[in-house]
């Protein structure tokens, strides 16, 4: 087990989920930026 691991299992998987969620709204933004807004600049 991680050293991290908070001993409140409910905690730990809020924990868990707030992490995943924060990686997705990063890996989101990151292909917004590198894909998206190229294709609309170079569209328009």
């Amino acid at each position: 087990m991680s050293a991290l691991e908070l001993p409140g299992r409910r905690e730990s998987w809020l924990t868990a989920a707030a992490t995943l969620g924060g990686y997705g709204l990063i890996l989101t933004a990151m292909f917004l930026a590198l894909f998206v807004l190229p294709y609309f600049a170079f569209a328009a």
